[in-house]
């Protein structure tokens, strides 16, 4: 690891280097990796590799590779600093020099170039596949991002282009209100005209309830609608694969 930037006061982005990531290939916006991270009782900068064949590491989770540049074999990857927890305890203390084991990348979001506009909606965790999103979408394309965090102190510049229109959301620091101001925030929401996309990433439950209301009211076939759970209340290290669609 090279080094740590505090991006805002719950979020921390590292930057990994070295000649491993040599056979790292980008897989596109809002892809996924598997980091593993050290165990309890065995310090921050001890990491037990998994067996061949064998169970993966009970300390393995799963984040959005933010940026990566081939020439110089950096990769970005950003942390939610949410309190307890394998990855969270990690990337509060990171520091330059220490080691994590990462696998991947997964297949990441098929941007369409032809599309009028996009409606992204994301929470904290699903923030740096947003802007992995912003950073592909065609800069002719209107842009409407919804971002839902925890205090009004997230806010921060985002890549954008001049179409593009950013509404950050605050909620209360309570887990069980996760997706309450992303689903507010679509009531009374006009649609643009045309077969746009939209991509939604957040709590499990809240996704499904504003998948629903977005099916409802926009009038956009399913398949243009892309919602993915990045975690789940009461859940630890909740599947890469919710999509809940149909």
């Amino acid at each position: 690891m090279l080094a740590v930037e505090q991006l805002s006061p719950h979020m921390r982005r590292v930057t990994f280097g070295g000649g491993d990531l040599a056979t790292f290939v980008w897989s596109g916006p809002a892809a996924h990796i598997k980091l593993i991270f050290p165990e309890p009782g065995l310090g921050l900068d001890t990491v037990a590799l998994p067996e061949p064949d064998g169970p993966r590491p009970t300390t393995t989770r799963t984040y959005t590779p933010r940026r990566f540049d081939a020439a110089a074999l950096t990769l970005d990857v950003d942390f939610v600093l949410h309190g307890d927890g394998p990855a969270s305890t990690w990337a509060a203390q990171a520091r330059a020099g220490q080691q994590l084991v990462m696998m991947g990348p997964g297949p990441g979001y098929q941007i369409d170039p032809d599309a009028p506009w996009y409606v992204l909606l994301a929470d904290d965790a699903a923030l740096p596949a947003i802007e992995t999103i912003l950073d592909a979408v065609p800069a002719a394309a209107h842009v409407t991002v919804f971002l839902e965090v925890v205090a009004a102190g997230e806010a921060r510049a985002l890549p954008r282009a001049a179409s593009t229109e950013v509404r950050w959301l605050t909620r209360a620091d309570d887990p069980k209100a996760a997706g309450s101001a992303l689903l507010a925030a679509l009531d009374g929401f006009a649609w643009p005209p045309g077969e746009g996309r939209v991509y939604v990433g957040c709590e499990a439950a809240a996704m499904r309830r504003i998948r629903q209301a977005i099916v409802e009211t926009s009038g956009l076939d399913r398949k243009r609608i892309i919602t993915r759970g990045y975690w789940r209340i009461g859940a630890v290290n909740h599947p890469d694969r919710d999509y809940a669609e149909d």
